[in-house]
């Protein structure tokens, strides 16, 4: 059995549909949605209302992106979707930020911009922990995991120092997981390219 396999792919190229169609309507799967999302969003309630419409009524869903190795490690579930790992990244970056700025007047604006290279390292070796324990629970307990993610490095480098910060740990996190897996495909438009 395959263990890995990643698809990624830009905004709305079709990746997390063909994701989903890489498992049978019958199977039992486990849907990991990685975004925390305010449901008082009418707009993105409903892009969340159109994927839960299409997936099979026997996957179930956890939304979750903290602790996914020891979650993968006590479920008894044996196939999952992770969806996606750009929300997963994000979530635990703000958390780290929020946690460092916790009891002082610093904003979360102020403390990125006065992040320094160090600090920067330490938030990437954190998530790219994080995936090295998940992945490895995936392969050692020999589920059957498919993860979602953006491919960020085709446009332009971002404006703000956020936005590189976060497509640098994108960038790490994507390379690894496309090194561990089994199988990669890049969708484009709706097409998908098997490309490892």
């Amino acid at each position: 059995m395959e263990h890995l396999i990643m698809v990624t792919g830009g905004s709305r190229s079709g990746k997390s549909e063909f994701a989903e169609n890489l498992y049978s309507r019958d199977q039992s799967v486990c849907y990991i949605a990685t975004g925390m999302v305010d449901r008082s969003d009418a707009e993105m309630t409903d892009r969340i209302n159109k994927h839960q419409q299409r997936r099979s009524s026997q996957w179930s869903t956890e939304e979750r992106y903290q602790d996914l190795a020891g979650f993968l490690n006590r479920s008894s579930d044996q196939y999952f979707l992770l969806d996606d790992a750009t929300n997963m990244i994000t979530n635990l970056f703000f958390d780290w930020v929020n946690h460092q700025i916790k009891d002082t007047d610093q904003s979360f604006d102020q403390f990125v911009e006065q992040m320094t290279s160090s600090q920067i390292d330490e938030v990437t070796s954190l998530i790219i922990q994080q995936w090295s324990h998940l992945l490895a629970v995936a392969s050692r307990r020999e589920k059957k995991l498919v993860i979602v993610t953006n491919e960020v490095g085709l446009g332009i480098v971002p404006a703000t120092k956020l936005s590189r910060v976060l497509r640098d740990i994108y960038g790490s996190a994507n390379k690894l997981i496309a090194h561990r897996s089994d199988q990669v495909w890049f969708v484009i438009s709706g097409i998908s390219q098997k490309i490892k």
